[in-house]
């Protein structure tokens, strides 16, 4: 999926997510965005004067009423001024144009669908899902017509697979700097199972 269809995707979750919101919600989300609050028009601010309920409390507590909140945002209002206050996360960038489908795997290495089952059945690949059903594999987990040795190794140590994906393609200075799947397919095993090890010691 190109950068831009991704960014469609997301824009598009993120609009219905936001439209679902109710006011508090919307409320926090623009806090936590930093997104300055509208200005209304101008309404007579009154003010309300509470009796205490503590003995020896004072008589009375200034109750003051703001501007409110304003407007709420139409969601493509809202997603446009998302999309101006954000910035594309390279993180995702991992993803692109490396991921194929099991069809594709398959024609590539050379194997039967059955052995690719089992592989992904097996914990020995990488099988990030796509949807209900489907799922879509890293072709920098292969080397020649197989999974690199050791993946599954380190996989065992994550809990999830998407979890293990990040780890593997992060550059990481415990693998000299580089990312461990390249490690893997170097050969160094045991150094990057050690690796592993050592950050979920962190986590």
């Amino acid at each position: 999926m190109k950068q831009t269809e991704q960014r469609a995707v997301l824009t598009q979750a993120i609009e219905a997510k936001v439209h679902r919101l109710d006011m508090d919600a919307l409320v926090k989300l623009a806090a936590d965005l930093k997104v300055p609050m509208p200005e209304i028009a101008a309404s007579p601010q009154r003010h309300r004067t509470a009796a205490s309920t503590h003995t020896g409390g004072p008589t009375g507590n200034a109750v003051l009423v703001g501007k409110g909140i304003g407007r709420v945002l139409p969601a493509r209002e809202g997603a446009r001024r998302l999309d101006k206050i954000t910035v594309d996360d390279d993180a995702i960038d991992w993803a692109e144009s490396e991921l194929v489908g099991a069809g594709e795997v398959v024609s590539r290495l050379k194997v039967a669908r059955a052995t690719l089952d089992n592989w992904r059945k097996g914990n020995k690949v990488i099988a990030l899902r796509k949807g209900l059903r489907n799922y879509v594999y890293p072709l920098r987990q292969f080397d020649r017509r197989a999974p690199v040795d050791g993946l599954d190794k380190v996989t065992s140590l994550f809990s999830s697979a998407e979890e293990a994906w990040e780890w593997l393609i992060t550059p990481n200075r415990t693998t000299g700097g580089g990312a461990p799947i390249d490690e893997l397919r170097a050969g160094n095993v045991e150094a990057v199972v050690s690796a592993a090890e050592g950050a979920l010691d962190y986590t």
